[in-house]
């Protein structure tokens, strides 16, 4: 799961932290000569900057406060007055002061309309501001006009806008578009399930001269189990060829990822993603033992919450849990993603591993314990990140049998449906539902929006056995797909087949 966060992100090299650049041009008097204030201002706003770099964010606002109020301000060039409320509106998103950051873009883009550097920006600030469609388009147009920008989006940011602007189809395409041109890989990993909604997206858009080119980056596992399942792929993909192959293509994977991680042994992201691509071989032992060091790493009281690769290392762990509850110690299991759950990702404490650890916890039939994880993580989530929240809401209050705050959860799940991910049909299931499951998951099926998620969730992986409070849902998961409404809807659009690949959900 990952969620958009004001993070420090790599705009401080592009902000030049260490000052103003000697290349813009001095403030002119009017007969070649630099004013005196206005040199002095402009060194003061690179110490600013310095100071902004440095962490005293608060303390470099106040100063970029006082020196933009100058009237020397307007004897400067129009370059460093541009630089002035970039890196003013930089300092002030770090402090969360959306109000003085917003005045200073505004500033700015009345210098240069066309700045990438004060788009960025403005496309965090729209976003944090609750205005996903603004942000996106400010981000789309920063990376077409400099693509050095594409590093500084992040998955979680990605992932937000996914969620967050569903039928906003052509903003979409043109950001997915922008970073497939300019060769997006966040960690060094190909993104290939924002390839798939790119596909997607060129689908039904009539672009399928497109379509090809972007299939030609989707090679995980996972991925091509979703193109073999959806029809709408069917004129594009050879389902005989070993290329389309799951089970072909996991190994692919995986021996790529090896490389990776031999070649930059320091590349966390990398050691994830491979953890990853095991977890889907099934690979359990093999993970254990690769994440072993790291574990204890972790275990040391003496290593901080956060530092550059905390997130990294979350996930890594949250691979080693994932094996152990396969093999059997969910107690060990969920000490190691409490433990994975120590450490922060994306900018900010960590959000994932806590709620996978609630999700869990009521799989064990603990809805305290899982109430009590869930709700210390706050409000500030991202769309999926509140629906697993609210999910884990309605298993531990039906566990401890109070229906009225179980039904309000679930009617929450109902109301967000198109970013809970099927959350809401679990509540179904929950309840003994199965007709309105059913009806639920044909309408899924036959959503070009949700097909695809829909498709996937009805194959037959690899699965291990269910934790006791999922046992039930789970078995009527499958009544639900074997009826004949459910199949005759499937069989309409896609197909159900049987994989030797292990299921995310490990259960299901």
């Amino acid at each position: 799961m990952q969620r958009l966060q004001r993070h420090r992100i790599a705009m401080v090299l592009a902000l030049a932290i260490a000052g103003i650049s000697a290349a813009h041009a001095r403030a002119d008097t009017g007969d070649g000569t630099a004013a005196p204030s206005a040199l002095a201002l402009r060194d003061a706003v690179a110490d600013a900057a310095r100071e902004a770099a440095q962490g005293d964010t608060l303390g470099a606002l106040i100063a970029f406060e006082r020196l933009l109020a100058s009237p020397a301000l307007h004897a400067l060039s129009k370059a460093d007055r541009l630089e002035a409320y970039t890196q003013a509106a930089w300092t002030a998103l770090q402090t969360g002061q959306t109000g003085p950051a917003r005045t200073y873009l505004q500033s700015a883009r009345q210098l240069s309309p066309d700045e990438p550097r004060v788009l960025y920006l403005l496309a965090t600030l729209d976003s944090l501001e609750g205005n996903p469609l603004e942000g996106i388009r400010n981000t789309t147009r920063a990376v077409q006009l400099a693509p050095q920008f594409v590093g500084d989006v992040s998955i979680g940011m990605a992932a937000q806008f996914l969620q967050q602007l569903q039928g906003e189809d052509e903003a979409l395409r043109a950001f997915l578009e922008v970073l497939f041109a300019h060769q997006w890989k966040p960690g060094g990993v190909e993104p290939t399930d924002f390839w798939r909604a790119l596909a997607l997206l060129q689908i039904n858009a009539d672009q399928s001269e497109r379509v090809a080119a972007t299939l030609a980056r989707i090679d995980t596992p996972v991925e091509v189990i979703a193109l073999r399942a959806d029809k709408r792929f069917d004129r594009f993909i050879d389902r005989d060829s070993p290329r389309f192959d799951p089970q072909l293509a996991a190994q692919r994977h995986l021996d790529t990822l090896r490389l990776d991680t031999l070649l930059a042994p320091e590349n966390v992201t990398a050691l994830s993603a491979m953890s990853e691509a095991m977890l889907l071989m099934g690979k359990n032992d093999e993970i254990l033992s690769m994440t072993d060091r790291a574990a204890k790493a972790a275990a040391d009281p003496g290593i901080p919450d956060v530092f550059e690769g905390s997130g990294d290392l979350a996930w890594l762990l949250n691979s080693r849990a994932i094996a152990q509850r396969r093999l059997g110690d969910i107690e060990t299991a969920m000490a190691t993603m409490t433990l994975a759950g120590r450490f922060w990702e994306g900018g900010g404490s960590n959000v994932s591993q806590r709620l996978n650890l609630a999700v869990w916890q009521t799989g064990m039939l603990q809805p305290r314990q899982a109430l009590e994880t869930a709700d210390a993580i706050g409000n500030t989530l991202s769309p999926y990140g509140e629906a697993v929240q609210q999910w884990v809401r309605f298993a531990a209050y039906r566990q401890l049998g109070d229906p009225a705050r179980a039904e309000q959860a679930k009617a929450w799940l109902q109301a967000h449906d198109d970013v809970a991910a099927g959350y809401f049909l679990d509540a179904l299931l929950e309840d003994n539902a199965l007709d309105a499951a059913a009806a639920h998951l044909i309408s899924r099926l036959q959503s070009t929006q949700h097909r695809s998620d829909a498709l996937l969730s009805v194959q037959r992986f690899v699965t291990v056995p269910s934790l006791p409070g999922d046992a039930e849902r789970d078995r009527r998961w499958w009544q639900v797909v074997a009826r004949s409404d459910v199949q005759a809807a499937l069989n309409t659009v896609g197909r159900s087949d049987a994989y030797g690949i292990v299921a995310r959900g490990s259960s299901r």
